[in-house]
């Protein structure tokens, strides 16, 4: 039976993509992914679809091929944490899909940042509307997905008021060549100005 495999790749350097991940995508005859996600098999000389912003035509493609091919979908991080996984469960039946988990951008960025992350309350501002602010009256430690709306810029202007009782750290480009984490009080990362996919950590300013 051909299989429609949703694989995490990990947080971008290929020394973070699982064995197992690596395996599902070589023995596919087709991978769909990211523009980005994609160059990390281009030595396979896969068929490959790009999927950047249009998923409805992605579920389309699946449908009419997955009779015909075994088709992995590749996602940054790992497949529980905001990823394609739920949108495909909504159009195809669970059978016909098998999860390979990969390494997320929290479990890679607290590994950087040598912590444990079992105290901080994961949320996704990519492509969503979320108060900050009413977050953090929940919860004193954050770790949030951004885009190009939700930048580290303007988490913390949304958070000014918060001055002197939290500090940030922002992660860019993790795992690859130009990674940058850079941390500091909120009020320093106002003006400062980062890639549009970047991880964000918010937490009580207890640490020297």
């Amino acid at each position: 039976m051909n299989t429609i495999k949703i694989v995490g790749i990990g947080p971008g350097h290929k020394g973070y993509i699982l064995p197992i991940a690596y395996e599902a995508v070589k023995k596919s005859h087709m991978v769909i992914g990211a523009s980005r996600n994609l160059e990390a098999f281009a030595h396979l000389k896969k068929e490959t679809v790009c999927y950047e912003g249009n998923l409805e035509k992605i579920v389309s493609i699946i449908k009419e091929e997955r009779h015909k091919k075994n088709i992995a979908i590749i996602v940054s991080g790992d497949t529980g944490f905001y990823s394609l996984l739920d949108y495909i469960k909504k159009h195809l039946d669970e059978k016909w899909i098998e999860v390979i988990p990969g390494i997320s951008s929290f479990q890679y960025l607290f590994a950087r940042l040598k912590r444990n992350y079992k105290d901080y309350a994961l949320h996704s501002l990519h492509g969503k509307s979320k108060d900050v602010n009413a977050l953090l009256a929940k919860e004193n430690k954050l770790f949030l997905l951004t885009d190009s709306i939700n930048t580290p810029g303007k988490i913390a202007s949304d958070v000014i008021n918060l001055y002197g009782q939290y500090q940030m750290i922002v992660g860019e480009n993790l795992s690859y060549p130009e990674e940058r984490i850079v941390k500091g009080k909120v009020e320093d990362f106002t003006n400062k100005d980062f890639k549009n996919l970047c991880v964000v950590v918010i937490e009580k300013n207890d640490r020297s």
